[in-house]
């Protein structure tokens, strides 16, 4: 998994994560929901950088982390209010860490990988050299 309920407690207290997560006395965290919401972030993120990227991470890269409990975060808002209402500012949430997504999945966002870390290698069939017919050659013909 890529984030932990000891992460997200550095965000919430106890008692609103708690209701967060179904008890309206903020007394007791809900372990499976927390689980189950974690579950389907990692998921959507080895979804996403799967062709990029062997997954599930062996060392997780500190934005992967953040990603993770940005989506996590927002699945639990998602769960916890069945009407459709998810606060502005975890809709923003969620949607910076899709953006994020989708910057590593195209290659614009770098991850902090350790150099041991399998990354699958991409290949250009572009060169340095000119081609056949060069830039200055191209430049001659017309269109007729």
């Amino acid at each position: 998994m890529y984030t932990t309920l000891a992460e997200l407690l550095k965000e919430f207290k106890p008692e609103e994560l708690a209701r967060l997560t179904g008890d309206s006395s903020g007394g007791n965290i809900d372990q499976v929901r927390v689980n189950y919401a974690i579950e389907n972030s990692c998921n959507l993120i080895d979804s996403f950088l799967r062709d990029r990227f062997s997954v599930p991470f062996s060392s997780v890269p500190s934005l992967i982390r953040f990603i993770a409990r940005e989506l996590t975060i927002a699945n639990l808002y998602e769960y916890s209010n069945h009407n459709g209402f998810v606060p502005p500012t975890i809709a923003k949430r969620k949607s910076y860490a899709m953006y994020l997504l989708r910057q590593i999945q195209s290659g614009d966002l770098q991850l902090d990988l350790p150099e041991t870390e399998n990354r699958q290698v991409l290949l250009s069939n572009k060169v340095n050299q000119y081609r056949l017919f060069d830039n200055f050659m191209l430049d001659k013909f017309v269109e007729m």
